[in-house]
């Protein structure tokens, strides 16, 4: 199911991880902090709904995803905290 590939990527890629102290350093491009946040609730979500079988993800909500990933992951980068894409 593309949902599910799409969380093991982004699961990969994102340091879900990090401790705050390591997050709150320096200069912040972007509050690392609350992305990181918002995109474990999210991808949480989809992750019981999809074992409970209660939602069938459409492309908006697989966009919507991806879109929210990535921006975690440029905020993530200007904070210096990964290098690389997604």
């Amino acid at each position: 199911m593309a949902m599910r590939e799409l969380i093991r990527t982004i699961r990969s890629h994102i340091p879900f991880g990090l401790k705050e102290a390591d997050m709150c350093q320096g200069i912040c491009r972007g509050c690392s902090k609350k992305m990181l946040e918002m995109l474990d609730t999210e991808i949480s979500q989809w992750e019981v709904d999809l074992n409970n079988q209660r939602v069938r993800p459409t492309l908006a909500d697989l966009a919507f995803v991806e879109k929210l990933a990535r921006r975690t992951h440029k905020v993530l980068q200007r904070n210096n905290l990964i290098k690389g894409g997604l």
